[in-house]
């Protein structure tokens, strides 16, 4: 899905053209960058999200840097959302 990521106080909502899909951080179980070769999304490292469900989501930016920013940003929320103290 092309669009863009909105991150809020207590979820990360992709918003699309034909969709879009909120996910609470709370369903998250982990995140992580994904350099591999299986990991990547047209050729791209990706943000490699894991939901407590099971479900994987990669997420690629155009930018590199997008990507790194949008990581932090999200293990940064999501340590807020488990009430663990932020690191920084």
């Amino acid at each position: 899905m092309a669009g863009r990521i909105v991150l809020d106080a207590s979820a990360l909502t992709f918003e699309g053209r034909q969709a879009s899909r909120r996910i609470a951080f709370t369903s998250i179980a982990s995140s992580r960058l994904g350099r591999g070769t299986a990991d990547r999304v047209g050729g791209r490292p990706s943000l490699v999200i894991e939901l407590r469900d099971g479900e994987i989501i990669r997420v690629a930016t155009p930018e590199l840097g997008a990507l790194h920013e949008l990581a932090e940003a999200l293990q940064f929320r999501e340590r807020a959302a488990a009430g663990s103290p932020a690191r920084g």
